[in-house]
């Protein structure tokens, strides 16, 4: 378990701040000024990302505890 330990925390790391960023990003982005098909993106990303951010966050600790044990 100890060898799948540490791509659990990088991939639940490097989703966490993806996670992050994306929020961020799309509390900037004003969905009327950008393109129609972008829209439907935007709309799937906000429905999604609090998904990602746990689903991160899991993968993250479960890599930390298998790390530890």
């Amino acid at each position: 378990m100890e060898g799948l330990a540490e791509p659990a925390v990088l991939l639940g790391g490097v989703g966490v701040v993806t996670a992050v960023l994306n929020a961020v990003a799309l509390r900037l982005v004003r969905v009327d000024e950008v393109p129609g098909w972008l829209q439907v993106r935007i709309s799937w990303w906000r429905a999604h990302n609090r998904t990602l951010l746990l689903l991160s966050a899991v993968t993250a600790g479960v890599g930390v505890v298998a790390r530890l044990l």
